[in-house]
């Protein structure tokens, strides 16, 4: 086709798509400093494929609606019109400094919470480690982050006493043969790298568990669907949970090294039990020494104990002494497996709507 005088002819830009965590690799076709199309870059390792919103690219780079500068409103809030007129970045950059220097002044750092969009599906997952850095240097421990469907379970986990590494999602396995990894297929819809990585994986041995009321997706090639019950989520996760710990499906040695299983709760006040009151630093906990039947104290700031993990109780009653008198406790693992047991994967059938056995199958390949 012949290009027009004085017009560019459209060029082939390798480059990737910034609209979530994903970056899948692209080819841009640009012309006149037009955005024309993106489309996959098979060369690149995440370039297989592209989702329908980084195919919209175009349409939202080049929207007309789309916001190219500040905007500063003249007029009071609830008028017909907002009267916004176009300010500078300098202008806009000294303006918000200055309010939230005065904002840390009257009312203190903590007064301020600093947000974004999800950084898994939005663009801001280039930005939200520099956001990061302002709300820290700002002073505020305050940050608000909105979270989407696709299984940011994960997000809450991480943050649980006595959660476990159950393997609900585990990237790394995508290139071991045989391995586990399981999910809501929302995932694998809006994250098309996760989904060809998930297939090839499959193609080399791996085995998969969807968790899905809808046989959509992935989960016709699931080895484990369990159609759970909208909003029974949690209940299964107990239940699958509860079959782990009661069948030993767990790496005991992980749970030790690596989460705060073996630490002592105290019976009275439901609280872990802090070192000092075996003599140690308030800052550490307590875990118990099974072998020599005494307590030892975990450093959280090292991730440390003084004796090898592997001597640490996880199950049972236990009574430290203190210089106020006997104290019960329990090991968090402990009360993780007593709270499981309360949704075995029979109560959990009635809730979830997922046989019995079904929880305990899926529960066994994890």
């Amino acid at each position: 086709m012949d290009t027009p005088s004085g017009a560019q002819a459209e060029q082939r830009v390798s480059t990737y798509c910034p609209l979530c965590v994903s970056r899948c690799g692209a080819r841009a076709t640009v012309s006149d400093d037009t955005l024309l199309a993106l489309q996959p870059d098979p060369s690149h390792p995440t370039g297989s494929a592209l989702c329908v919103k980084g195919k919209a690219a175009p349409e939202l780079v080049h929207h007309p609606d789309r916001l190219l500068h500040p905007l500063r409103r003249t007029n009071p809030k609830g008028t017909s019109d907002p009267g916004w007129r176009t300010i500078s970045w300098d202008e806009t950059l000294d303006e918000i400094a200055t309010r939230l220097l005065e904002l840390r002044t009257h009312f203190g750092a903590e007064s301020v919470v600093f947000s974004s969009a999800s950084p898994s599906t939005s663009a801001i997952c280039d930005s939200l480690d520099w956001i990061t850095r302002l709300r820290r240097a700002f002073g505020s421990p305050n940050q608000c982050v909105y979270m989407e469907l696709c299984g940011w379970g994960a997000t809450l986990r991480r943050s649980t006493p006595g959660a476990l590494p159950c393997q609900v999602l585990t990237f790394p396995t995508w290139r071991t043969p045989a391995a586990s990894c399981s999910g809501d297929t929302t995932r694998r819809f809006s994250r098309l790298v996760h989904a060809t990585q998930t297939v090839a994986a499959l193609a080399r041995g791996a085995r998969l568990v969807v968790v899905d009321p809808r046989r959509a997706g992935l989960a016709t090639k699931a080895h484990h669907w369990l159609r759970v019950r909208p909003g029974a989520d949690g209940a299964l996760a107990l239940a699958m949970t509860h079959a782990m710990i009661e069948n030993g499906w767990y790496d005991a040695t992980f749970v030790r090294d690596w989460t705060d299983a073996p630490l002592l709760v105290r019976r009275d006040t439901g609280r872990l039990l802090r070192a000092d009151r075996i003599g140690g630093d308030p800052r550490h906990y307590v875990a118990w020494n099974d072998v020599d039947g005494a307590p030892v104290a975990y450093d959280p700031t090292r991730g440390t104990y003084p004796v090898n993990t592997d001597r640490l109780a996880l199950r049972g009653t236990i009574t430290v002494a203190t210089p106020d008198g006997q104290l019960s406790c329990r090991p968090v693992f402990d009360l993780l497996a007593e709270g499981c047991g309360r949704m075995s994967p029979d109560v959990a059938e009635y809730v979830t709507g997922v046989p019995a056995t079904e929880i305990e199958a899926a529960a066994r390949t994890l």
